[in-house]
């Protein structure tokens, strides 16, 4: 989300909506790619199973899980677009975290997120079809549905019309090391310390393990 703050930490500073509602329908685009790479590698995996010299009974109970993964993974096409360095942003911003004026900030920013991404997904069902057991009469009564209908009757309207290409598009996922990496806060909480221990498991056995680690930030 920093990436997406122009002029950061200055008063003129400002959220790109237009780029990140942009960038959320391309990015459930590529995840909807994935879907078919995973399906690729689910029939490599049968065709090396059935391919494999031990009886077939030996084999029965890895194929039949192969095989149950492969059916969720195209009757729901799963996806989940999340977000990070969400405190970060706030910060560029000017925004007090907990304050009002965050809260209010950070309900839209999610609200477009969901939108972008529904509406990428129902465009992406326009063009490839809806994932198999879609079914607008089931999720009549479901409560999130019932606030996208809210937000965006026009979406709700073509998702009605067209049905959506994925059974699930969102996630907050655990951003800990990914954090360290692209050097961002991990979620919507301020950074707390300039610096921390954080610990990880080594094999003792292997001697080129380095069981320290300094970054180039100290």
């Amino acid at each position: 989300l920093l990436s997406y703050v122009e002029q950061a930490f200055t008063p003129e500073a400002h959220f790109n909506f237009d780029l990140f509602q942009q960038h959320a329908q391309l990015a459930q685009r590529i995840m909807d790619d994935i879907i078919d790479l995973e399906l690729e590698k689910i029939e490599s995996i049968l065709e090396k199973i059935d391919k494999d010299p031990e009886p077939t009974a030996v084999k029965a109970t890895e194929r039949d899980l192969w095989l149950k993964i492969r059916t969720k993974c195209e009757s729901g096409r799963r996806t989940g677009i999340g977000i990070t360095a969400e405190g970060d942003m706030l910060a560029a911003l000017g925004v007090r975290y907990g304050s009002e004026n965050s809260l209010d900030f950070c309900e839209n920013l999610h609200r477009t997120l969901a939108l972008s991404a529904y509406r990428g997904s129902v465009n992406l069902a326009r063009e490839r079809g809806p994932f198999p057991i879609y079914d607008t009469a089931r999720e009549a009564q479901n409560p999130f549905i019932q606030r996208l209908r809210d937000a965006d009757p026009e979406l709700y309207a073509d998702m009605v019309k067209y049905g959506r290409r994925n059974i699930a598009l969102l996630t907050i996922a655990p951003t800990g090391t990914t954090s360290l990496m692209t050097q961002t806060s991990s979620g919507l909480e301020p950074v707390f310390r300039v610096a921390y221990k954080r610990r990880r498991k080594v094999n003792n056995n292997d001697k080129n393990t380095r069981p320290t680690f300094t970054d180039e930030l100290g």
